[in-house]
């Protein structure tokens, strides 16, 4: 008896002395999502190095400037002109007009008069085709090894012209491309019709091979164009290269191009009524329809005020935006704090919506992929909880003593 009434007491000691300090600091409490003050401390961590900016008008102005990496300068350069040079592998036909009636390709007719007295028609002689060898050479009679790697079907035929000049009558010399096997860009991935893409003196660009091919088998918004050339593979996503003409580069033979499947999403999390990850449906998609996707916060326990996007900015972007936001300098680092260029920058980016200017910010700023939207918890919703613990621990204790009592 005497040791069972100790044990009580010392419990309702713990409960009393051990617990309720505990319960001050609300941090050991669960949560769907942390408070706002929790982030706040947390993204001041060294470990963590997150800047905290508060959404404003400036701040919004400097993200809608930011544009999604491109092709690299060597990947725009002017320098290359759309051509049709032959070369190796390309196959051509040659046709020979001969003004006798003694042709040296075929046989001997009398003459076709031309109308004028004395003048014969000419008699034309297709060559058999020919492709055109490692060496760049085709072989044309009467004249031996032509070399035409290199020069335009134009060039090739005065070149063969002037060899036949010794052996019949003013000769004339077509040369045709029959099939161009070495002007060209393979394209592959997700389209309708891969292949190889001959190109012309038209100067096909990017969306130009994608139209040929048929166009991507998913929508714009998940495909990524993965364009290889030479040493260099550079892919970014195929809306940039619809929204950014500089991006639409011009195709170069032996180009490799391949439409790769790449959803983008964005993930809503913390105090949400659907807490998942979402792709991107559309071209742009606001914080606020993000938001709306995850079916707003939960009227019980979210805190509007403290809506945060979490994302990691490229350096020389990071200062725009933290130039538009000095206090989240001040807060974090001094003024002159350098970055890396090239280490991405954690920067959180907080939304008051209880405000009515919250919901024009979050309507103007655009997600980008792997965002992550947080709702935070209501500091009241957590004091709630403090109550609830309390009064089981208070309701425990008074079991306690009316048992002791009795």
């Amino acid at each position: 008896m005497y040791w069972c009434e100790g044990a009580i007491t010392v419990v309702k000691r713990i409960l009393v002395l051990g617990l309720l300090p505990f319960l001050a600091s609300c941090e050991f409490l669960p949560a769907q999502a942390p408070t706002s003050n929790q982030v706040l401390r947390t993204s001041q961590d060294e470990d963590v190095g997150a800047y905290v900016v508060r959404a404003n008008a400036r701040v919004v102005h400097a993200l809608a400037s930011y544009r999604e990496p491109g092709f690299p300068d060597s990947f725009r350069v002017a320098a290359y002109s759309p051509n049709v040079v032959l070369k190796p592998g390309d196959t051509i036909g040659v046709t020979v007009y001969e003004n006798t009636s003694q042709p040296l390709f075929g046989s001997s007719v009398p003459p076709l008069m031309t109308g004028v007295p004395g003048q014969a028609a000419p008699q034309a002689s297709t060559l058999p085709i020919q492709i055109i060898e490692s060496d760049g050479t085709i072989v044309v009679p009467y004249v031996g090894r032509v070399h035409v790697a290199g020069r335009t079907p134009g060039q090739a035929a005065t070149l063969i012209q002037d060899g036949l000049e010794k052996q019949t009558v003013r000769p004339q010399v077509v040369v045709a491309l029959v099939n161009n096997v070495s002007n060209t860009v393979a394209v592959g991935g997700e389209v309708n019709k891969a292949g190889l893409m001959p190109l012309t003196l038209r100067g096909e660009k990017l969306l130009d091979v994608v139209a040929w091919a048929g166009g991507p088998k998913w929508p714009a918004v998940q495909i990524d164009v993965r364009l290889m050339r030479g040493n260099n593979v550079v892919s970014i996503p195929l809306t940039e290269v619809m929204s950014n003409p500089a991006d639409n580069v011009v195709a170069r033979p032996d180009d490799s191009i391949t439409l790769v499947r790449s959803p983008k999403i964005f993930v809503v999390m913390g105090a949400a009524q659907k807490v998942s990850q979402y792709t991107f449906d559309y071209d742009k998609v606001t914080l606020a329809e993000g938001l709306a996707q995850g079916g707003g916060g939960i009227d019980a326990i979210s805190n509007l005020a403290g809506v945060y996007l979490f994302r990691f900015e490229p350096a020389a972007f990071a200062r725009t935006v933290l130039a538009a936001d000095a206090g989240a300098l001040i807060a974090r680092y001094s003024k002159n704090q350098a970055f890396d260029d090239g280490e991405p920058v954690p920067i959180v980016y907080r939304f008051d919506l209880s405000q009515a200017d919250g919901y024009f910010l979050a309507q103007q700023t655009t997600l980008r992929d792997k965002d992550v939207i947080l709702v935070t918890t209501a500091d009241a919703a957590q004091m709630l909880k403090v109550m609830q613990v309390v009064r089981s621990l208070t309701g425990t204790y008074y079991d306690l003593t009316r048992s002791t009592n009795n």
